[in-house]
């Protein structure tokens, strides 16, 4: 069930936090791959494009709702750790689940569907009556993200990350065979995308469960540290609660937008460039699970740390590959095409952008340090710090137009990124967390004897 089952304890600290860190880095990257093949189907409904926009502002809401399980993951990895502790994060999952299935219903009924898809989004008629069915049908869906907890809880636990994105790529690879398959036989519009998505990602859903039986049924019968629900449930709360408020900061990039002075070219810009950084940027967050399955005081001295720096690092120069006009070119004017007078303005934003993956990943890594010493609530103050910070700073420069309205957005969220880091160092001071970065191997020795 441990590293020593397979060897891999023997193998370099380098080798084994790589070995656990890419497919689970690969997994969250992939996660993007899915939403242009369901597109695909999707916008060949008689609305067209319009109709996988109004799919897209429904499912907003239903990943806002189904944020109330955000930290679960994190909860079943430092919890979950006896048959016991694993049945009640089991059962405190499934509860979140149908709390999420109950507050996406409330938004689909008056007079709570008025005040989500009228006064938020500005639908009526048609529109309107579609997004309340694209919500109320994406319900199977949501839910599934819930029962699924316990088995990549358990995967990542037993550092089997490359089984749990095996199964992500078999979800992708059945979306994309049955997604050209629609097509060509017509099958298209959003019941057939939205019934594709769903079908997948239980499937997905299935297979991650098998795969982590096995490790599920050698989990010890005892154990004194075992965690009550309410004690998981009082754990799990700050985490979402911080997911929530990343939700919210994501739905408010529209508005912001709307607000800087040539709002098109903004849009345009933010949206391009950003659909670069979002994957680099998931991928450096997945250090929290990192620094969770390889506590830093029992590695060798620095090392988990100089592992998340360079997985940021590395994301930050990916991303600063489109300043080099030959890739710009191609990408901003052959792929997303930008007009040729923006492509420049589009590499000032990347440029501007390019060191937030190296950002998130030290915030990631603080946040792991956080919650394998059961401190949530400092990781809620970081995101409380984001979601302030970036609101603070937008309208702040919307006031004074400090910098060109194509680059207000990335400054606000950078500085929130920046902002949130200083607040959960700070945070961490401030519960007393040790900040050794790791113990040295002879002072590791010392303690085993």
């Amino acid at each position: 069930m441990k590293e020593t089952d397979n060897g891999a304890a023997s193998r370099p600290i380098l080798w084994r936090l790589s070995a656990f860190y890419f497919p689970l880095a690969l997994q969250g990257i992939s996660m993007a791959l899915t939403y242009p093949l369901v597109g695909s189907v999707v916008a060949h409904g008689h609305l067209g494009a319009t109709e996988y926009a109004i799919l897209a502002q429904a499912q907003a809401i239903m990943f806002l709702v189904g944020s109330v399980g955000s930290g679960m993951i994190s909860t079943g990895m430092i919890f979950a750790k006896t048959r016991k502790g694993a049945r009640n994060f089991t059962v405190l999952s499934i509860s979140l689940g149908l709390c999420a299935i109950f507050l996406q219903t409330l938004c689909c009924i008056p007079p709570f569907d008025q005040f989500v898809f009228g006064r938020l989004y500005h639908l009526e008629g048609e529109l309107f009556s579609l997004a309340k069915k694209m919500l109320l049908l994406s319900i199977p869906m949501n839910f599934s993200f819930f029962v699924r907890n316990t088995g990549i809880a358990t995967l990542f636990r037993e550092k089997r990350t490359d089984k749990a994105t095996f199964a992500t790529f078999f979800r992708i690879g059945l979306t994309w065979v049955f997604s050209v398959v629609f097509v060509r036989m017509g099958l298209v519009g959003w019941k057939w995308g939205l019934g594709l998505t769903t079908f997948a990602v239980w499937v997905e859903t299935i297979l991650l469960t098998g795969l982590a039986l096995p490790y599920m049924k050698r989990l010890p019968t005892e154990s004194e540290d075992t965690a009550s629900i309410g004690r998981q449930f009082a754990f799990t709360i700050p985490l979402s609660l911080g997911g929530m408020m990343l939700c919210v900061s994501g739905t408010m990039i529209p508005i912001f937008l709307a607000l800087t002075p040539d709002p098109a070219v903004a849009r345009n810009i933010h949206y391009i460039a950003f659909g670069i950084l979002n994957p680099l940027s998931a991928a450096a967050a997945k250090m929290q699970s990192v620094v969770i399955a390889f506590p830093p005081r029992e590695q060798k001295r620095g090392s988990v740390f100089a592992f998340a720096v360079g997985i940021g690092a590395m994301m930050s120069i990916i991303s600063l590959l489109l300043q080099l006009p030959p890739i710009a070119n191609w990408y901003f004017g052959g792929v997303q095409n930008l007009a040729q007078p923006d492509i420049p303005l589009a590499m000032k934003a990347m440029l501007l952008i390019g060191v937030i993956p190296l950002v998130i990943s030290a915030k990631s890594y603080a946040e792991g340090q956080a919650a394998v010493n059961m401190r949530p609530n400092a990781i809620l103050s970081c995101q409380i710090g984001y979601l302030a910070a970036q609101v603070v700073v937008f309208f702040a420069m919307v006031q004074l137009k400090p910098i060109p309205g194509y680059l207000m957005s990335g400054c606000s969220i950078l500085a929130a990124q920046l902002f949130s880091l200083l607040v959960i160092r700070i945070a961490i001071r401030a519960n007393h967390i040790a900040d050794d970065f790791g113990v040295a191997h002879t002072e590791r020795n010392s303690l085993h004897h």
